[in-house]
């Protein structure tokens, strides 16, 4: 939270977490495993049609080609339209990511289950072709800003240089893009499962895109 001086503290805003210490990523009890560098799972059912990714540059420092936005749009939608219920019900975040395989198609890390507005991840390793982080933002809590990704999400993705994919409790899913240092939204209300409790709350002061700046204003309280 952004609280001010001079207006009420805006509503808290759903926290992503990367942990470091001594150059390595920790737990504060116990190491976190790096999910990145662990057993993998496919979306199930193979995830969307038309995953295969087109002419499009390496990852830097791996053999890896990075998949067109298009394809990595369709896979996010697809994986997170499907951990939404879980994530909902449990009234908890999940959070992961989003790689390419050596043979060129999609795949995500296994969900990380966070708390009811933080999730907590280590750090990607590069190597392994990550592209971009995901998670949701569970159910929906009235006191919580939760229908756009907060200035940590971004950041947590810049500074590691990926994209990001955000979920909301009311079905949008957001595309953080490293490349133009933004987020937009890439569908809005009820693109994915929604939780059914969710109730829009000042729809119309959500915008379908911001930067770092706009996102800063709007946890200050504008």
């Amino acid at each position: 939270p952004m609280p001010t001086a001079s207006r009420p503290a805006p509503p808290p805003r759903r926290a992503r977490t990367v942990l470091w210490a001594l150059g390595l990523v920790v737990a504060a009890c116990a190491p976190l495993p790096d999910p990145a560098a662990g057993p993998v799972k496919p979306l199930p059912n193979g995830g969307p049609k038309g995953m295969a990714p087109l002419s499009v540059p390496q990852l830097p420092g791996t053999g890896v080609v990075r998949p067109s936005d298009e394809a990595a749009q369709a896979f996010a939608i697809g994986f997170l339209d499907a951990l939404q219920p879980r994530s909902v019900a449990e009234r908890r975040e999940y959070c992961g990511y989003f790689y390419t395989r050596s043979d060129g198609a999609i795949a995500a890390t296994p969900p990380r289950p966070g708390t009811f507005a933080t999730c907590d991840m280590p750090a990607p390793d590069p190597r392994l072709g990550v592209f971009a982080s995901y998670h949701t933002h569970g159910a929906f809590g009235p006191g919580y800003d939760n229908e756009v990704p907060s200035v940590t999400d971004l950041l947590s993705d810049f500074d590691f240089g990926i994209d990001g994919y955000v979920s909301t409790p009311g079905g949008r899913v957001w595309h953080v893009d490293f490349g133009s240092r933004t987020t937009r939204q890439v569908c809005g209300l009820r693109c994915v499962t929604a939780d059914p409790r969710f109730r829009p709350v000042g729809e119309g002061a959500i915008r379908t895109s911001y930067g770092l700046p706009g996102l800063a204003r709007r946890a200050s309280g504008f």
